[in-house]
């Protein structure tokens, strides 16, 4: 009997260690754990916030405003919540950052006035900071122009 009962602890000892060291399947939120900044190219950023003002989808709009910056050819594409846009960008040393060559549609739209203002964060930045899953468009030392929360498909 006492064989047994060292037989079912070792079982269970054994059982608990390995359930410890199960392996799950990665989620992008496990990403975020092993590399804490989000990559600033080949990533959606939604538009959380403009020139201080926290920003949300208002009815009528088609998607969220937002860009991604694509390695290939340095070209960023977005969409300022009705109109989308494109043209090229530039990285240099010390999280630099510009724009240029920026065309987009010309649909009348609902709220223009902040779709404009979002494209003026464009010929304003020069630099950019990202903390996390949080990126800030900036012009030098002032207040973040605009900010930008990564965004993962699933």
């Amino acid at each position: 009997m006492n064989q047994i009962k060292q037989f079912l602890i070792i079982l269970f000892t054994f059982s608990s260690i390995l359930s410890c060291n199960s392996t799950k399947k990665s989620t992008n939120n496990d990403m975020f754990s092993a590399n804490p900044n989000s990559e600033l190219t080949e990533t959606y950023w939604k538009l959380t916030e403009l020139m201080g003002t926290p920003v949300v989808m208002e009815t009528g709009t088609k998607t969220d405003m937002h860009m991604i910056l694509k390695k290939q050819d340095n070209q960023v594409l977005g969409n300022g919540g009705c109109n989308s846009f494109r043209g090229s960008y530039t990285l240099l040393e010390g999280n630099r950052l510009g724009f240029s060559q920026l065309v987009g549609t010309k649909m009348a739209c609902i709220n223009m006035e902040k779709e404009l203002t979002f494209m003026e964060v464009f010929q304003k930045a020069d630099n950019y900071s990202i903390q996390g899953k949080i990126l800030s468009i900036n012009k030098g030392r002032m207040a973040p122009l605009a900010k930008f929360e990564a965004v993962y498909m699933k």
